[in-house]
């Protein structure tokens, strides 16, 4: 695929030129805010100044009023994209893909944009009115894979554009931020009260930030002249829902699938570099077993802080611009190493002559992404073929029933009570179980039955790949009620963890010991074919040889389904 038009939207600038700009000038829009969304604690984030997406906006569209913050500040940043392009959105060719954690998640307050109807807290209804907005008549496609998104959505328009239905993708990445996720980070006490120092002996954790950020790929790569990427790894540690692994398991294997023959072609990596103790020393593991301490890395917290879903789209454009201006983009913050393997830290502006790079993520749930990027490549990059592969395993369980490949499993109890029922006559001793959301239960539950006669040590390279309406979306709502009122404040992050739908493929893995791909899908409306698509999509990868993957819904106590298959890759 190529990339023919970018945009960034940031409290840096509204163009991708300004952003580039102001960053190496080294600047950031990183500020203390004190009292804010009435949070008992200051934090330091990058903020749109209050007003400022509205005004923006209202110069491309006078209804304002009919779209939420979110919204406009994706539908601002697509908008400036396609209009570098001659494309016609509105072209049933042109797949829409929204890379988003938590989306209109503020909208969970009543007081919020009260004139904005609640069903746009769903990811895949808030994605649909943007998509509409530019008069596209395709179902967009929304990846909330907690920090990764931003890459994922980028493997997944490469993979979809494979089909020959569409031509083109838009690709947008975009989170604004909230008393909801700020306080969900500050329960972990990962939020620094600095300026983050990616990768500092000093750091003390990561900042927040908004931002929305834009590709246009095409499927055809038919410039000499232009972005082409075929490149892409999402792995799994396998080893906790929040926490890294030690020894950067899932970063290195992902790394590792998406490096060139020769690494020193490689302008420079850019790291996740949240500042966090634990995640920046996972990643100098990563790099360190890749063979890449003398190969140049950086990271762009430090400018725009965690930008959530924006993040992977955002870093690739900033990084993108470094290698045409013959530079590597210092990261700021960075003083004195503070990790175990000498990275080749970049402190300062560098020149580089190379013209490829990789775009290296990691996030909850255990999940890590890499891309590489080339400019002006000889080479035709990888076009990503969708091999068949049989269904050997189906489940359907859902608040009444439960059926293991077409026979019914006998159980007394209906509802929440029956995933109980079930977790005993699987008698597996799981302890965990009981500490999971009521989605993670759904799908572990769903799980085991599926694996129960497969040979668990032949799944280190099986993918989760699941698909849902809401999500996570109950579990917000739980979260929410315990920051609601101020006099009953008391954020918990052993509810907040589990406030990122991809959580349960986490779970998944760790479970089985799946390394492989981990993903998760919101459509708003069930469309088989599509989410078959999705599920099927993760055998480009030709290291993945098995899929457990399906739908997935947790409404209620008495309304839940998960209907899941494993797949597998014909040889």
């Amino acid at each position: 695929m190529e990339c023919i038009a970018d945009n960034i939207c940031s409290p840096l600038g509204w163009t991708t030129n300004e952003n580039f700009a102001r960053v190496m000038h080294g600047e950031s829009k990183l500020t203390r805010h004190d009292g804010k969304w009435n949070l008992p604690r200051p934090f330091v984030a990058s903020l749109f100044p209050d007003g400022a997406i509205a005004e923006r906006f209202s110069a491309i569209s006078t209804d304002a009023g009919r779209y939420t913050r979110f919204e406009q500040l994706a539908i601002l940043s697509i908008s400036y994209a396609l209009a570098q392009t001659h494309i016609d959105a509105a072209d049933k060719r042109v797949l829409f893909v929204l890379s988003t954690t938590k989306g209109n998640v503020e909208l969970l307050d009543d007081e919020n944009q009260p004139n904005i109807p609640r069903e746009r807290i769903r990811l895949g209804k808030s994605a649909a009115v943007i998509a509409r907005f530019f008069g596209n008549p395709n179902q967009p496609v929304v990846v909330s894979n907690a920090c990764i998104s931003g890459v994922c959505a980028q493997a997944t328009a490469h993979r979809l554009m494979q089909s020959g239905r569409y031509t083109h993708a838009v690709v947008c990445g975009c989170d604004v931020q909230s008393k909801f996720i700020v306080s969900g980070f500050q329960s972990f006490k990962a939020l620094s009260s600095e300026p983050c120092r990616p990768f500092d002996a000093h750091r003390t954790g990561l900042n927040l930030g908004e931002a929305a950020a834009t590709m246009i790929l095409r499927a055809d790569e038919s410039t000499a002249d232009g972005w082409t990427s075929g490149h892409i790894a999402i792995r799994n540690d396998a080893n906790h829902i929040s926490g890294p692994s030690r020894t950067g398991e899932g970063s290195f294997r992902a790394l590792r699938r998406v490096l060139p023959d020769d690494t020193a072609r490689l302008a420079f990596v850019n790291l996740h570099g949240t500042a966090t103790p634990y995640n920046d020393e996972m990643e100098s593991f990563a790099i360190a077993r890749a063979g890449l301490l003398h190969t140049p890395v950086n990271a762009l917290k430090g400018y725009y802080g965690h930008t959530m879903g924006a993040a992977g789209v955002l870093e690739t454009i900033l990084s993108m611009r470094a290698v045409e201006a013959g530079t590597i983009i210092p990261t700021r913050g960075f003083g004195t190493l503070g990790v175990s393997n000498k990275l080749n830290i970049i402190s300062r502006p560098t020149s580089t002559h190379e013209r490829e790079f990789i775009k290296l993520l990691s996030g909850f749930g255990g999940c890590n992404a890499a891309v590489r990027w080339v400019k002006d490549s000889d080479e035709a990059s990888s076009t990503p073929i969708i091999p068949k592969a049989d269904i050997i395993s189906r489940v359907h369980l859902c608040s009444e029933s439960v059926e293991l490949n077409g026979r019914p499993v006998i159980t007394s109890a209906k509802g929440s009570a029956l995933l109980a029922e079930l977790y005993k006559q699987v008698a597996v001793n799981y302890p965990k179980f009981y500490k999971m959301d009521a989605l993670s239960r759904l799908g572990f539950i769903a799980s085991e039955l599926l694996l129960s006669d497969i040979d668990r040590a032949t799944l280190d390279d099986c993918a989760v790949m699941l698909v849902g309406r809401t999500g996570c979306l109950l579990t917000d709502q739980k979260y929410q009620a315990t920051i609601q009122h101020t006099e009953q404040f008391y954020p918990s992050p052993a509810t907040f963890v589990y406030t990122l739908s991809n959580i349960i493929t986490g779970e998944i893995a760790i479970r089985n010991k799946m390394h492989g791909e981990t993903s998760f899908f919101i459509l708003e409306n069930k469309e088989p074919a599509l989410v078959d698509e999705l599920i099927r999509s993760a055998f480009a990868d030709s290291e993945t040889h098995m899929v457990l993957g399906g739908w997935i819904e947790y409404e209620s106590a008495d309304r839940f389904e998960a209907t899941l298959g494993l797949y597998k890759r014909h040889i």
